[in-house]
């Protein structure tokens, strides 16, 4: 058989790295609020390590304020966590690299922090210290090399960018100039801990802005870093503004971004490492082969399944869990928090979702879990995984998925499916069948005379009191996208949340005309920013109306009555069929039945039963209800 060039050592400078798969930095919030690595990020740390990565970044704050985003760097008595995960890594055979990334002190990407304008000559030279004086932490603390971060507009790539340096002296100008403060670091840096220590430099080969850096200036740059001493570079893409690219969602091709590698390996001989939704081990053997790049950086796919590696190699027969790119746990708006992932539960979790292997008490238990869809698979995936032997799964519908099997419908949504095919996956694994076109009663429960239940029987279509709403071609999100209906030629679609703007993409990339009528200022805000951003553009391409701050008091088709936020009402004609979606309610309806019913049964609810919401809430509040029942019964 062929050896897979993805598996074969590869070196960086003088350090031999196992195989071609880097884990890129990413800000986990797992340090506290000193900036001290926590066990959380030790636990994640081996979890990679473990999972057969050949190297992992780290990012680590040289200057500025710590806080719980990154470790520190910036004192001694920062260094034992540093030493520990490098020790870590060391023991499954990784080498672990520490990406220098400041904390506060960083050019104009919040109105707290500098101009690039506004840093002297005495600023610079006092950071260029603390990058190299740092780096020299590093070294003595066995961390194996550094990675400079000069992408993304931080306080670096906005010196070599021309949208953000605007200086007249020898920091700023053409490429060369704003290269300077680059090259002084890793000039720096190598000055301190020797030419053998590694410095690999992180760039974006596009900016994707106005008035951003382009690619040909980017290779001229790499090739000065190159002459500077770096052993390798990393090739990103992106600024905040790009925000889209910078952390390619589900709406971007795999692999979008090797073509700039490509570009750069052509022209530089130390090695080229690439980034940007590579999602496979096979994609990334197909990158190598093809001679694209040196290393592949995998990150949010080993988020999704730090054993991914290993997996591929055969020594773990368990199915993989594939990464969505749906970018709700990793790059939420609410990113200051913890980093979570829908497919992995355990990432930040660790110890709360590691458990005794099972007892005899445990595999005697019965476990009844009412719904298939996204809540209760993981929790029957997380059941069966830890040892219950005795588990009935109820779903009303002729295949499990739940609502998953309509997200997965409109454009660009396709990567949903990998959310219930993993977890089905697990439970042929085990052998657990689910009970397909059963509406579970609180009989049909009480039958089976369960230990514990769960029910995760998921929410339905909130239909408001609107005069109209019940007439003809009136139809629900649902019913849209499953039964095949025919809404006609035109068709207006209350509520412009994400089931909205989706089913007015569905339907208008079919040639409908479609208009959104949404009540609030905005659409699509339950979207992460990446796939907000796309979802607008393709919206805006395809020429939908969206009416935002309107109301629509009455439906008699073809007339929709609106009204504005000051309750000004004018009417619209035209209009074939209405398309429901304003938002959902939980259908908990048997809760208080079954605990009547079986008064010393444990039962939970967990996803849209309890409230409604995103995937990644349903996922987590199950597993967490699984947690709780193998504890009680191990």
């Amino acid at each position: 058989m062929k050896e897979k060039i993805i598996l074969s050592p590869i070196q960086i400078g003088p350090v031999t790295v196992k195989n071609r798969v880097m884990f890129p930095s990413m800000c986990t919030f797992f340090c506290d609020g000193r900036g001290y690595v926590t066990e959380d990020q030790m636990d994640f740390v081996e979890d990679l390590a473990k999972g057969g990565a050949g190297l992992i970044v780290v990012p680590g704050s040289p200057h500025g304020k710590p806080g719980p985003g990154r470790p520190a760097l910036s004192d001694d008595r920062y260094m034992p966590g540093w030493k520990a995960m490098a020790d870590t890594a060391h023991r499954y055979g990784a080498k672990l690299f520490c990406q220098l990334h400041p904390a506060a002190v960083q050019a104009g990407r919040d109105k707290v922090v500098k101009a690039v304008e506004d840093y002297s000559r005495e600023l610079l030279a006092e950071l260029v210290d603390s990058y190299a004086r740092e780096a020299r932490r590093c070294q003595l603390s066995g961390v194996d090399g550094v990675e400079i971060h000069g992408a993304h507009a931080h306080e670096i790539a906005q010196f070599m960018s021309p949208r953000y340096n605007r200086r007249a002296d020898e920091y700023g100008g053409d490429y060369r100039g704003r290269a300077r403060y680059s090259l002084e670091i890793v000039r720096a840096i190598k000055a301190i801990c020797g030419t053998e220590y590694p410095v690999v430099f992180r760039i974006s080969g596009d900016e994707m802005v106005e008035r951003g850096r382009k690619l040909p200036e980017t290779i001229e740059i790499i090739k000065l870093l190159e002459e500077a001493g770096i052993d390798a570079v990393h090739v990103s893409i992106g600024m905040p503004e790009s925000e889209e690219y910078m952390c390619a969602p589900m709406d971007i091709p795999d692999g979008f971004n090797t073509s700039a590698a490509e570009a750069v390996k052509r022209e530089v001989k130390i090695p080229v490492i690439t980034v940007g939704r590579i999602t496979t081990m096979e994609q990334a053997e197909e990158i190598l082969e093809q001679g694209k790049a040196d290393l592949t950086a995998i990150g949010r796919a080993q988020l999704a399944d730090p054993g991914l590696v290993n997996k591929y190699m055969g020594g773990d027969p368990a199915p993989v869990r594939r990464c969505i790119g749906c970018n709700q746990g990793c790059r939420a708006a609410t990113v200051r928090k913890k980093i979570r992932c829908m497919q992995n539960v355990r990432i930040g979790n660790e110890k709360a979702l590691t458990f005794a292997p099972p007892s005899p008490a445990l595999e005697a238990k019965k476990v009844v879990i009412v719904g298939a869809g996204p809540a209760g698979l993981e929790a029957a995936a997380m059941l069966a995984e830890h040892g219950v032997k005795n588990l009935v799964i109820f779903e009303q519908e002729s295949r499990p998925g739940g609502k998953i099997n309509l997200a997965q419908i409109p454009p660009f949504k396709a990567n949903m499916e990998f959310l219930t095919g993993y977890r089905l996956d697990v439970l042929k694994r085990h052998g657990v069948e689910i009970c397909l076109n059963v509406r579970a009663d609180v009989s049909t429960i009480a039958a089976e005379a369960p230990d514990a239940v769960i029910l995760a029987t998921g929410s339905s279509p909130l239909i408001p009191p609107i005069p109209g709403i019940e007439g003809a071609g009136i139809y629900t999100g649902d019913q849209a996208l499953e039964s095949g209906v025919e809404p006609g030629e035109r068709i207006a679609i209350l509520g412009g949340g994400l089931i909205g703007c989706e089913t007015a993409e569905y339907f208008a990339s079919m040639g409908r005309q479609v208009e959104i009528f949404e009540m609030r200022d905005d659409v699509a805000v339950e979207l992460t920013e990446s796939r907000r951003i796309f979802m607008l553009k393709r919206l805006k391409e395809l020429e939908i109306p969206i009416h935002t701050g309107t109301r629509v008091e009455e439906i008699a088709l073809p007339r929709l009555t609106v009204s504005d936020g000051q309750g000004e009402k004018r009417q619209m004609d035209g209009f074939d069929s209405v398309i429901v979606a304003a938002g959902r309610r939980p259908e908990s309806g048997l809760l208080e039945e079954v605990r009547e019913a079986l008064p010393g049964t444990r039962v939970y609810t967990a996803g849209d039963a309890n409230v409604p919401g995103l995937a990644i809430e349903a996922v987590h509040e199950a597993a967490f209800a699984a947690a709780e029942i193998l504890r009680e019964f191990a």
